[in-house]
């Protein structure tokens, strides 16, 4: 508040006699409104995951505007997608509330950074950051789960709406507008409904489908379904790096986060890959930065053409790569020196130029070396680090013995979660 004092005195020494006054009056007014505005919003959001709403002074739909206001601005600004799911209990006779088993159920099998909170007395929302494609088979889990912690008279009766942001639309009225329609059309045969996504823009008018003849109209449907297949392909293009055709560092942390959640669910082994590209400020320094760009899309087209599809590749910092990979501690240190080969027999092309790199690559496996991936990151950086130091240009894993004495530098969107 004091710093905000200063303008108004200020306003009042310019401003000459009544006007001055009521001038520095108005500010006042202003800047103490928006001070208890954003406290209030602070206090919402620390208070909204375990607490009634009724207890905070405010109704349900209150929360939930203020957590869907808090995901459309963080994703916006991130340029990725969310999805809002109404998980309804079909039986009058049971109530939804925080402290309800089926809330408790639900917070327990989704993701430590999703967000549930209370939308009726029979429904519970859920916000988390997907791809639409992704969310039914997600959704799914977290109900099977839950169905499999609550009584079965409970559990066979949830039902589910969906809708995804951007696809759906980009306020938080239109999106519970989708997800209210379907969980209208959701039933016992398809418990979880995620209504299609469509460009209005790209629509067939009514007119030419009057005109043409069934054999048309099948090739007009096939090309339509095609192009849904395309703009589900741009929106995922937005999320990667133009030069590299990796996941963006902005996007990485969220996917990699969201694939480490699915794996420890299905008990599966992975890797983290910390990838440095050597000497890449001295051939910026002496070739150019094109030149330097061309190298660095070298190696991860090696990296993508070498790694499995279902395998997850993003930039990191401005020289180096993460790539989290589904496979034991004994392949992972295979792939990791079958890569660092790669790099080092392969010459990049940058117009006329050939130029030769190496890599530095620290592995860092799940669990032996960590259960989530903020833990994961810090090992395999410090190998990373380690290497770099001591001009160490191959693989390495992760050794408490050797590595642990390297200074930890966490990633700051990569968060811990929980185990």
């Amino acid at each position: 508040m004091q710093l905000f004092f200063p303008t108004v005195a200020l306003l009042s020494d310019l401003l000459p006699g009544a006007l001055g006054v009521v001038g520095a009056v108005v500010v006042s007014f202003v800047v103490i409104t928006l001070i208890s505005s954003y406290y209030r919003f602070q206090h919402i959001v620390q208070q909204a995951e375990s607490t009634q709403p009724e207890e905070m002074g405010a109704t349900a739909i209150d929360i939930l505007r203020v957590q869907l206001a808090r995901y459309l601005a963080g994703c916006a600004r991130r340029g990725t997608s969310f999805s809002i799911s109404l998980i309804q209990l079909n039986d009058a006779s049971l109530a939804v509330h925080m402290d309800s088993p089926v809330i408790t159920a639900i917070k327990e099998a989704a993701r430590h950074d999703d967000v549930v909170c209370v939308y009726d007395q029979h429904t519970a929302a859920l916000l988390m950051e997907v791809e639409p494609e992704d969310s039914e088979a997600i959704l799914r889990r977290i109900t099977d789960t839950v169905s499999g912690n609550l009584p079965a008279s409970v559990g066979e009766l949830l039902r589910v709406g969906i809708a995804s942001y951007p696809g759906h639309g980009l306020s938080g009225k239109n999106l519970l507008e989708v997800a209210n329609e379907g969980l209208a059309q959701s039933d016992a045969d398809r418990p979880i409904v995620l209504p299609e996504i469509v460009d209005e823009d790209e629509e067939m008018p009514e007119e030419a489908g009057e005109t043409m003849g069934e054999e048309n109209r099948v090739e007009v449907e096939s090309v339509a379904e095609t192009e849904s297949k395309s703009r589900r392909q741009r929106r995922k293009r937005g999320m990667l790096d133009e030069l590299t055709g990796v996941l963006k560092p902005s996007a990485v942390s969220a996917y990699m986060q969201r694939m480490m959640s699915d794996l420890r669910y299905k008990k599966k082994k992975a890797a983290l890959f910390c990838i440095g590209v050597n000497n890449m400020e001295h051939i910026a320094r002496f070739h150019g930065q094109e030149a330097a760009d061309d190298v660095l899309a070298g190696v991860s087209k090696i990296l993508q053409e070498n790694l499995r599809a279902d395998d997850l590749i993003g930039r990191h910092e401005k020289y180096a790569f993460l790539a989290r990979v589904q496979t034991s501690l004994d392949e992972a240190e295979i792939v990791g020196k079958r890569i660092s080969t790669l790099v080092q027999q392969n010459q990049m092309t940058s117009g006329s130029k050939k130029i030769k790199v190496t890599i530095t690559l620290g592995v860092a496996a799940y669990p032996e070396h960590g259960r989530n991936l903020h833990s994961l990151y810090k090992a395999g950086q410090k190998v990373l680090d380690y290497s770099r130091t001591n001009d160490i240009r191959a693989y390495a894993v992760y050794d408490p013995e050797i590595h642990a004495s390297m200074s930890a530098k966490p990633m700051k969107s990569i968060k811990s979660m929980q185990a």
